[in-house]
């Protein structure tokens, strides 16, 4: 049987007669906690006889099993069969500074494995790196997890061996700001789902518009990482975020619900991607998780509302209803300011610690405030729930263990932390309490106790397939790939009902395959890229009765490349993050790329989201090359844009304001390898700059020059340097922040090193 079959099998299984629910553990273990809000993603456990109070420096009686240095960070850890995961710095402060998986023995803190991983192309400092968490796969023990710089793999849990991996940045357009927000993996039956602002290919709705940023979700198949859609909410929207969507059953039908950088309250199918609804909720995005109880939505957030002047807000939303939900909520109480933390249910009472550390007590009927208690200054993290005790970690380090009362709450403990943050969340596992600390993780917990948990609260569950077996979407796999002239790709397409449920993989003999552009595709769905030395895009469009799915692809040739814009009236359909921002304009008689400082929308004629940003044009498997471009720097105000080159994941930037021009790999970190050397730019002069990324045994080479259009090149390298943890491969790109003027580039090519 093939591993397509076997796939089909276990998720029809999923499916069949009454049983059949949404995200189904197929090791439903009620003391793993593989995902960092827990086993039902409600930051609650039916554990007993846990710890009411600890002391940090340990000792007999203390209930302090261990505590690991290593593991201290930003991330909220993950347990799964015995081991603890979690993503942290690696020789943090160093020129080889790195993130990395690690992997420990959950009883003991012992390290397992490690899966170390460069930080690159990326804005975030040093001390946001780990933002995000790893997420277990109870059915194969696999672990995955997503890095600030886009890195996105799979590993055994077992062993940390590699099984696959993505550049969601270089392939997709995945954007990664200065802040750091990452969005937390989430695993559902086959699929695993990341999402982010993505930038990707494709200018018009033909194409999907995935050209104009939006907060997008892209689900790949947790086995093999090919991808099998990408959808999301509105264009533009205002931030990157890091809300952990819910997937759970509202009214019968399975629903991924999440908080949106474009300020709503959302839910998609998780197996299609289609919307089911959304609410607009905030003027800002969104970073708190929502909370699901039932068919009831509850979400916070600490910005400016949609409508009034009130800032902050509690809603609670039906959400077995469809479409545009505004003015449809169950009940919105204002003046919550809660943007961090996520609410929590306790003992059919609504939780909700906002971001000054204040806890609130609500009626979920009515959103009637109940009790108040202050806890500390600040709040990031989200409390836990277990055994009839709320544990939690305030920001600076206040650490308060709760019980509820009838009236309100009792103070079991409270003690601080010195010197320690808390942004990571409390959970537990096997009787054990795990706090992550800036400094550590602790590891609480009574030697003598022997672990039990009540049974896992039941899933609600989804309609049958049988009450509705009428085909209604089609899916043709994979969505986009990026293939060679003449390589070829089996496509596969699948029929799913309007509730997003699968009904079958559709034999080749049932599917109308065609192709719109270049390349062509046999009756068997097997595609062969054309053999034209061009970057050319088309699209794969399979039929199966009424029904209609399509796919992209992207075909790039071998180097060299060469982009004069002579002909043509874009730059090319292929490169990620190219269309929109760049346009083809004569200038002085020739027609170059202009990197504009002003990408109006219909909301925001001066919109500047997007003026800074990266472009890919390539795959990420190259190495060995040299980059070339000719660049003019216009001027407005007084200022002056800044220009860059990407080669292999390092960037040489010319920083105009700053009067440097800068290699490096990750921009913000001063300790990381990086050369630079004085450049003081002239306005509207053409010069050329040139990058090249050698490998030289375990270390990688970058060199780059700069010098005036038309004279000659230079023998010397202007900067260079040597980067004892390099990068070997990468695809070819452009940098450009044209936030104060426009960017000029003509003559582009990549060459293979001589």
């Amino acid at each position: 049987m093939t591993r397509t079959a076997c796939r089909l099998l276990l998720v029809l299984h999923l499916f069949a007669g009454s049983t059949a629910h949404a995200n189904q553990s197929y090791a439903d273990s009620a003391m793993d906690w593989p995902n960092w809000r827990g086993p039902r993603q409600n930051n609650s456990s039916t554990e007993k006889g846990l710890i009411d109070h600890w002391d940090p420096n340990g000792g007999p009686g203390s209930n302090l099993l261990w505590k690991n240095e290593e593991l201290g960070g930003r991330s909220t850890p993950i347990v799964m069969r015995g081991k603890l995961f979690t993503i942290v710095r690696d020789q943090p402060g160093t020129p080889t500074e790195a993130a990395k998986v690690v992997c420990v023995d959950a009883a003991s803190g012992e390290k397992l494995w490690q899966h170390r991983f460069n930080v690159y192309l990326s804005d975030v400092p040093d001390t946001r790196v780990g933002w995000s968490c790893c997420a277990g796969d109870p059915e194969t023990g696999r672990i995955y997890a997503q890095s600030v710089s886009g890195y996105f793999c799979c590993l055994e849990g077992d062993t940390g061996k590699l099984v696959w991996q993505r550049s969601l940045h270089e392939e997709f357009g995945l954007l990664s700001t200065y802040g750091g927000r990452t969005n937390v993996p989430l695993v559902f039956e086959d699929l695993i789902l990341v999402s982010g602002v993505v930038i990707g290919w494709g200018d018009s709705p033909d194409w999907g518009s995935l050209a104009k940023p939006a907060h997008r979700f892209l689900a790949f198949d947790k086995f093999t990482g090919e991808l099998r859609w990408i959808n999301g909410t509105n264009i533009s929207p205002y931030d990157t975020t890091y809300s952990t969507p819910t997937i759970t059953t509202l009214g019968g039908q399975a629903a991924m619900v999440f908080a949106s950088g474009d300020g709503g309250l959302w839910a998609l199918q998780p197996r299609t991607g289609k919307r089911l609804w959304n609410y607009p909720f905030s003027r800002r995005g969104i970073n708190v998780s929502p909370l699901v109880v039932g068919n009831t939505v509850y979400l916070s957030h600490g910005e400016e509302n949609v409508v009034g002047s009130a800032m902050g807000s509690l809603v609670a939303i039906d959400g077995t209803q469809s479409g545009n939900l505004t003015g449809k909520e169950n009940w919105q109480t204002f003046q919550v300011m809660a943007g961090k933390s996520s609410p929590i249910m306790v003992d059919g009472k609504l939780w909700v610690v906002s971001d000054g550390a204040k806890l609130g007590i609500f009626d979920p009927t009515t959103g009637e405030q109940i009790a108040r208690k202050a806890l500390g200054r600040t709040m990031r993290s989200t409390p836990l729930y277990a055994d009839g005790k709320v544990y939690l970690c305030t920001n600076e380090g206040v650490w308060v263990i709760l019980q509820p009362t009838d009236s309100g709450v009792k103070v079991l403990q409270k003690l601080r932390l010195p010197g320690e943050a808390s942004d990571g969340s409390p959970i537990v596992s096997l009787g054990r309490i795990y706090l992550p600390t800036s400094r550590a993780i602790y590891c609480l917990g009574d030697e003598s106790h022997n672990p039990s948990a009540e049974p896992l609260p039941t899933l609600p569950k989804e309609t049958p397939v049988a009450e509705d077996p009428a085909p209604a979407q089609l899916q043709i796999v994979p969505y986009d790939i990026l293939l060679k002239p003449g390589q070829q790709q089996k496509y596969l397409a699948r029929v799913f009902n309007a509730r997003g449920q699968l009904l079958r993989e559709v034999p080749a003999s049932e599917v109308a395959f065609q192709v719109e552009g270049p390349g062509s595709i046999s009756a068997e769905g097997n595609y062969t890229a054309s053999n034209h030395n061009a970057h050319e895009a088309a699209r794969v469009v399979c039929r199966v009765g009424e029904l209609q799915g399509t796919a992209r692809v992207r075909i790039v040739p071998p180097l060299p490349w060469e982009f004069d814009f002579y002909t043509g009236d874009k730059v090319p359909l292929t490169w990620v993050g190219g269309r929109v921002r760049y346009v083809l304009r004569e200038v002085d008689g020739e027609k170059i790329a202009v990197k504009r400082d002003v990408l109006p929308t219909p909301r925001n004629p001066h919109n500047k989201l997007g003026t800074r940003s990266r472009l890919w044009m390539g795959p990420i498997d190259l190495s060995n090359y040299t980059i070339q471009a000719d660049v003019k720097l216009t001027e407005k105000n007084g200022k002056l844009p800044d220009i860059g080159l990407i080669n292999s994941r390092y960037t040489m930037t010319v920083r105009s304001m700053n009067r440097k021009l800068r290699i490096y790999s990750w921009s913000p970190h001063d300790t990381r390898a990086f050369a630079e050397v004085e450049y003081a730019p002239s306005p509207n002069t053409w010069v050329t700059m040139k990058l090249r990324v050698e490998s030289d045994g375990d270390q990688a080479v970058v060199r780059g020059k700069l010098w005036q259009r038309g004279h000659e090149e230079p023998d010397e390298w202007t900067v260079s340097m040597v980067d004892p943890s390099p990068n070997l491969f990468g695809s070819p790109g452009l940098y450009g922040n044209a936030q104060e003027a426009e960017i000029h580039i003509d003559n582009i090519s990549v060459t293979p090193n001589q």
